[in-house]
């Protein structure tokens, strides 16, 4: 079997993460559960379904790996303090522990660090993280209030420019209270044209706003972008269709050896579990209809473009 790489997982914990956060993430079952006529009460989920996705030491990670069968992932946090509110563990001590778990799993993990550009240090923090810490590149999640082309977020590119690793970021709308304008692709075009060598990843194929991450990745031929598919779990069970399209359209965009998997897990395992989504994405090599991939362009989506891009 090919080697499976998820290049795009966190790791929560009830302290890494604002209270709003929290907040929204209850709101949001209960809400998908009332439009399939359902009735769930909050506090019920707040106490015992949340519990659930915390793993600050990275057990469940490591176990949802092995059943089913992840080889390598990518983990990060998420910084939302400047948005939502700071939670208890900062977000440098949050990067520092998933280095240590990368360094205790080495031949499996590999960690991103990630900061708000607009924190006081920010690029000295990636300096250290990547330097001293030898952390394997860095996340971004701009719809925490900055754009890609801000200069406090150049700062940090310049940074990751000299390391010579990857830059993952969101793209694409999000859910309340933060702000989807900040995660549109275009906001890529001038990174893309002023560190056109630096490899950055447009992360969920920027969900419903595709169509305008390949007009930027069609005309952004001579840069090193590349897409992972995490987060299209559902709408690869209920739009089959829109889903291979998209990834057929987006491999065509900016290559074969350029389209990355990932789950954005741990939101989605417990409705849609990572076997399931591995195996809808292992059946677009048997589509007899167009939009048709090779049995080789899904191997390496799901991990051979990985493992080079992480080399």
């Amino acid at each position: 079997m090919p080697t499976v790489v998820d290049v795009h997982s966190h790791i929560w914990a009830e302290d890494w993460l604002p209270e709003r956060f929290w907040d929204a993430f209850v709101d949001i079952a209960v809400r998908q559960n009332e439009k399939r006529g359902e009735e769930v009460d909050p506090e019920r989920i707040r106490e015992t379904y949340l519990p659930t996705y915390w793993d600050p030491d990275g057990e469940k990670l490591l176990e949802r790996m092995d059943e089913a069968g992840i080889d390598r992932q990518v983990v990060f946090g998420v910084d939302f303090g400047l948005a939502l509110g700071e939670p208890e563990v900062p977000i440098q001590e949050v990067n520092r522990r998933l280095a240590e778990f990368r360094d205790d799993n080495p031949d499996r993990i590999r960690a991103f660090a990630t900061i708000d550009p607009r924190r006081r240090g920010a690029a000295d923090h990636i300096e250290t993280a990547l330097s001293d810490w030898d952390m394997d590149g860095l996340k971004l999640h701009p719809t925490a209030g900055f754009y890609h082309h801000d200069p406090e977020t150049y700062r940090l590119l310049e940074v990751v420019r000299r390391h010579d690793v990857p830059m993952l970021t969101d793209t694409g709308p999000i859910f309340a209270p933060l702000y989807s304008k900040y995660s549109h692709p275009k906001n890529l075009d001038e990174v893309l044209s002023d560190f056109p060598d630096l490899d950055i990843v447009a992360a969920h194929m920027s969900f419903e706003w595709w169509r305008d991450l390949h007009a930027v990745a069609v005309n952004k031929v001579n840069t090193n972008l590349y897409v992972d598919i995490s987060g299209w779990q559902e709408r690869c069970k209920h739009r089959p269709e829109e889903f291979a399209t998209a990834v057929r359209r987006l491999m065509d965009a900016v290559g074969s050896d350029r389209m990355l998997f990932g789950t954005d897990d741990p939101a989605f395992d417990p409705v849609h579990p990572k076997e399931e989504w591995l195996e809808n994405v292992r059946t677009l090599a048997d589509r007899d209809e167009e939009p048709t991939f090779t049995e080789t362009e899904i191997d390496r989506l799901l991990g051979q473009n990985a493992l080079d891009l992480l080399a």
